[in-house]
């Protein structure tokens, strides 16, 4: 039974969770302005990122999940050792970059927060892939039998691309075969070396134009449509969602503040936390569900939680660079 202090401590710990959370819900639609309430200095964005970026492949729900073990576990020794209460520093840090990263999520879900599907000019993934090209055999088994089944295939003009240069190839070989009939090995060798360069850029052309077919023909059964998963469906219907997330994150956060400047009297409130843990794990355990009533083919949430991660990413990023050219607002 809690004594008249333990009362005490805990009405004053409810008032800061309430208005800590009245704070937020204040502002909970204005990206700036929640910012603003967290004042990260860049150390603190570039923690968050780092985090982050080991949670691309598997999503928010690794980084959510990790984060919530690594801030409770350490306090589970409060039962035998009160040596953890010693300092809350680094759980507190992770709490805060756990919440301001569940806010920007759904101010992301909701709108408040854009996602582009289209890759800007200068940034990673403007940088073309390597294209592998069909073998050249290929090619040539679907120019045979293209031409033998449709004969109005020999007007198309990637076609009569293709013929044209299979003709140029077929010229410079039989040249080459005149010009190497008749003379020494050393002489052959060095003629074949000549038209090498010619022959194989003839083959390339071949693969190259055979390959724009392909990839007209794939364009013609792809709808059209938005790449980015975020863009595809619609998750306002996550906000309320994320919201119950906000408001356990904000919980615990307030707490760990509380505890650390109070000091005395707050090892059961610690504790009581650490009671919460799967409570809290559970919540993204049910986001991941969530997500297969939005996105259905996402059966797993491994695609949304990796966009969520990448345009979170992004968001904090552009806020750190900020920091970066108004050094005084740090």
């Amino acid at each position: 039974m809690l004594n008249a202090l333990n009362l005490e401590v805990m009405e004053e710990l409810t008032k800061q969770i309430k208005r800590d959370m009245f704070d937020i819900k204040e502002n909970i639609n204005n990206p700036d302005k929640l910012m603003e309430l967290f004042s990260f200095s860049r150390e603190e964005f570039e923690g968050i990122i780092h985090d982050l970026k080991f949670s691309v492949e598997n999503g928010l729900f690794e980084f959510k999940i990790t984060s919530v073990n690594l801030i409770l576990e350490p306090l589970k020794s409060l039962q035998y050792d009160s040596r953890a209460m010693n300092s809350f520093d680094d759980q507190i840090k992770r709490a805060r970059g756990l919440l301001a990263v569940t806010l920007i999520q759904r101010l992301i879900a909701v709108g408040a927060v854009k996602v582009t599907d289209q890759k800007t000019e200068g940034s990673l993934d403007a940088v073309p892939e390597p294209v592998d090209l069909p073998p050249i055999k290929e090619v040539l088994e679907f120019l045979n039998k293209e031409i033998e089944t449709n004969p109005d295939y020999m007007k198309d003009p990637l076609i009569k691309k293709i013929i044209m240069h299979r003709k140029m190839y077929q010229n410079e070989t039989s040249k080459m075969n005149d010009l190497t009939a008749n003379v020494s090995e050393d002489k052959r060798i060095a003629l074949r070396r000549n038209f090498e360069a010619t022959l194989g850029e003839q083959v390339i052309k071949m693969r190259e134009t055979y390959n724009e077919i392909i990839n007209m023909e794939l364009e013609k059964e792809i709808k059209p449509g938005p790449q980015n998963i975020l863009l595809r469906y619609d998750f306002k219907s996550m906000g309320r969602f994320y919201l119950v997330q906000i408001e356990a994150f904000s919980k615990l956060l307030s707490t760990l503040i509380f505890a650390r400047n109070e000091k005395f009297q707050t090892r059961e409130l610690l504790l009581n936390l650490t009671r919460d843990l799967y409570g809290l794990t559970d919540l993204d355990n049910k986001e991941r569900s969530e997500y297969s009533n939005v996105a259905p083919f996402d059966k797993d949430g491994s695609k949304t939680g990796a966009a969520f991660v990448k345009r979170i990413m992004e968001y904090l990023g552009k806020e750190k660079d900020w920091l970066r050219i108004h050094p005084g607002k740090q």
